[in-house]
């Protein structure tokens, strides 16, 4: 995974070789923070963090929440919807 990440131009941050739960941290030539890691029961995480966001209002929500609201609640919940396309057939 790190050796595609540099051949790509990304920057490597940091590295966790865990072989359970491994996570590269990289930044883009332009500034942006990419993530990719793996959690509990093969949950994959990719996040991207923006260095060109101002501080700005953003208004409340108009309408409920299609599902539950785990607002306050710890841990949350594993996921437990399943997809035909999604959703792995074997552990």
């Amino acid at each position: 995974m790190e050796r595609f990440w540099r051949k790509s131009g990304y920057q490597i941050r940091a590295i966790n070789n865990d072989l359970e739960f491994p996570a590269v941290y990289a930044r883009t030539r332009d500034g942006f923070g990419v993530s990719l890691s793996f959690g509990g029961k093969g949950q994959a995480f990719f996040e991207v963090d923006s260095p060109c966001v101002q501080v700005s209002e953003v208004a409340s929500p108009t309408t409920s929440p299609n599902g539950p609201s785990y607002e306050g609640v710890y841990p949350i919940p594993r996921p437990n919807i399943r997809s035909p396309f999604w959703s792995a057939g074997a552990p």
